[in-house]
């Protein structure tokens, strides 16, 4: 019994200073940490890229009649897309984080149930002052610096 308890002892004693701190580091500081990676999407540009209207003056977008609304800019001076019934195309005007749509033209089908939305979209367009992207995502702002549209960049397949 005598050898037990002292085989027991040394057992306790050996591996438990391998419990106690290292003398020669400073126990009482936490470790740095690891710096976080970030996961941003580095922000699209806003030429040339598929903008899908996610967001019209504070409310959710209804897709239109057969897809989605959607515009691209195509270079610095043209824009066209699909405003929920009507196909449009356009000048735009940038400049910085400026940005002026107009004179828009666009077909003349009559979509009773997405004729609403459309025309808030043509109108947000028409009034569109400022822009800024952020990853993905893409804010159009009004001269009173409310955000009347968002919409995602898609990637086509």
């Amino acid at each position: 019994m005598k050898k037990l308890c002292l085989v027991f002892g040394l057992a306790m004693l050996f591996g438990g200073a391998g419990c106690a701190p290292d003398e020669s580091s400073d126990a009482g500081t936490p470790a740095a940490a690891e710096p976080a990676v970030e996961s941003t999407k580095p922000d699209v540009t806003l030429t040339n890229t598929y903008w899908k209207l996610v967001e019209l003056n504070g409310g959710a977008v209804q897709p239109g009649e057969d897809r989605e609304l959607h515009m691209i800019l195509r270079g610095e001076d043209q824009v066209g897309g699909y405003s929920g019934c009507n196909q449009f195309t356009g000048s735009v005007t940038v400049t910085g984080d400026g940005l002026a749509f107009g004179p828009i033209a666009s077909t003349r089908r009559m979509c009773a149930a997405a004729m609403q939305q459309e025309d808030a979209f043509l109108q947000a367009l028409e009034n569109a002052q400022r822009y800024s992207i952020s990853g993905e995502d893409l804010a159009i702002e009004n001269a009173g610096g409310e955000v009347t549209m968002r919409f995602v960049a898609v990637y086509m397949q």
